[in-house]
């Protein structure tokens, strides 16, 4: 299709983030207003740092399990965090998620 974009996954290096074991990859990014979506993955014990979506966030979950505050979030899940949410995601044991964003996140 014509202005479709094809990114191969795959091929992209992961990109460490400046929080220990979280690496990223980047899909999609809109320069203009900073639209992305993103591939996040956390190693075991791993842990970002708090952040506001001002704009809001969408994630589902890959594989693993996410900890977002009390609850926990196996794969096939789908999060909607709604415009100014903040949180601070951790996953015990590992996971992927597949994250677009509206705009970006602001770290707290």
């Amino acid at each position: 299709m014509k202005n479709s974009t094809l990114v191969d996954s795959a091929t992209l290096p992961w990109r460490p983030t400046e929080f220990s074991g979280v690496e990223w990859k980047k899909l999609r990014y809109e320069p203009e207003g900073g639209e992305s979506a993103v591939l996040l993955r956390f190693a075991p014990g791993a842990q970002y740092g708090a952040h506001l979506h001002p704009e809001g966030e969408q994630y589902y979950v890959l594989d693993g399990t996410i900890e977002d505050g009390e609850v926990g979030y196996a794969a096939g899940s789908y999060v909607y965090h709604p415009p100014g949410s903040r949180h601070r995601p951790r996953s015990a044991g590992g996971c992927l998620l597949f994250v677009t964003l509206p705009t970006p996140i602001q770290l707290l």
